[in-house]
């Protein structure tokens, strides 16, 4: 028996380095399996990825949600930095660079 295969993306995120795997699956495969499938979890051994939220295209899904083709399954870690707190802490190093400087005369 032929079984239909789908073309799907696994990606993972972590500061020191990112991993994205391409790989065919089963039609009808769950969310958590694609990731075990992958072997994404041997490449960042950190990382307890069967405990982190998956998602697929930035919205995070069930764990029986069925992959669909095209898919770019993502797993989800916990960020170290909050982004609004990133963002002003630029904005707050980029003005004191262009601050300017009160010269005597």
């Amino acid at each position: 028996m032929n079984e239909e295969k789908i073309a799907i993306e696994v990606v993972f995120a972590a500061p020191e380095k990112q991993e994205v795997i391409a790989l065919e699956v089963p039609a009808g495969t769950l969310i958590n399996e694609v990731v075990h499938l992958s072997g994404i979890e041997s490449r960042f051994p950190g990382y307890d990825l069967s405990a982190l939220a998956v998602g697929v295209w930035s919205e995070v899904k069930p764990e029986t949600y069925v992959v669909q083709a095209g898919d770019r399954v993502e797993v989800y870690r916990s960020l170290v930095t909050n982004a609004k707190d990133a963002r002003r802490r630029r904005a707050d190093a980029q003005a004191s660079k262009e601050a300017p400087v009160n010269k005597k005369r």
